[in-house]
């Protein structure tokens, strides 16, 4: 498999992509950032992240026929998002193994630096010919080995992993 984009490292702990706006059309009428665009944001970030950090984005697809395939994201809103706020999102490796990645996504206010949302996402990589899953090319894995390495001291959210229901 071709080496196509990212870089071998090392890693920011987290990393911390570029920054964006909430606009307009994303505002509900609630008067605040409508869930849809959150998720949004989130997927448009990830797709950055794994072309320009990892390279297993949307060139890697095209060259190496294999992509990433999200199979289960648990979202959770702690505080609202408003029109014209600046946010940035920053992403964090919680695990891997040969074949999936497990990832922190936090969307981050600027003005207030707050967490706004959490995404914790489960990803498996799959070559898109058989569309099945598929191991990482050996380059891969010596960058997500790395990457885990460099944010094996993070404070990830005490969110992640949590059940949904209705506390008695």
């Amino acid at each position: 498999m071709k080496l196509t984009t990212g870089h071998d490292g090392p890693y920011k702990s987290p990393i911390k992509l570029p920054k964006k706006r909430v606009l307009k059309s994303w505002i509900d009428y609630n008067g605040h950032m409508n869930v849809a665009f959150y998720t949004m944001a989130i997927d448009k970030c990830l797709d950055i992240f794994l072309e320009k950090t990892l390279g297993l984005g949307e060139t890697h697809a095209k060259v190496n026929g294999q992509g990433p395939f999200v199979v289960q994201a648990n979202f959770h809103y702690l505080n609202e998002m408003k029109y014209n706020d600046v946010f940035f999102i920053q992403v964090s490796l919680i695990d891997y193994d040969l074949k999936k990645m497990h990832l922190c996504l936090e969307i981050i206010s600027e003005k207030e630096n707050m967490i706004m949302a959490i995404s914790e996402q489960l990803m498996l990589n799959v070559n898109l010919l058989k569309r099945k899953t598929e191991v990482y090319p050996d380059w891969a894995i010596k960058r997500l080995n790395l990457m885990k390495e460099n944010h094996r001291n993070i404070r990830l959210p005490k969110n992640l992993g949590r059940k949904i229901l209705i506390e008695k």
